[in-house]
């Protein structure tokens, strides 16, 4: 990758897990490792002590508040590429 590829993924890391945060804990924890760990929703239910619903819930809204708060702003870097992380 180029240099500016390579800033603009940082950019895009930068401003995502800056969203994530802002989650509920509860949302942010599911999120995360249903996206960055890779486990399936009855993996993260048998961990969080829920159903594998309750699990899907948490991180459906949670990608669908990150997916408002980035279709507010258009201006951002690699737009389309958050556009597609979290759709």
């Amino acid at each position: 990758k180029s240099l500016d590829e390579l800033l603009m993924d940082k950019e895009r890391d930068k401003l995502l897990y800056r969203l994530i945060d802002e989650l509920p804990e509860i949302q942010k924890r599911r999120f995360l490792l249903y996206y960055d760990y890779d486990l399936n929703y009855y993996q993260i239910g048998a961990m969080e002590h829920c159903n594998a619903s309750a699990a899907r819930n948490s991180v459906v809204i949670a990608r669908e508040k990150n997916k408002a708060q980035i279709n507010e702003c258009p201006c951002i870097f690699g737009y389309e590429d958050i556009l597609l992380y979290v759709l």
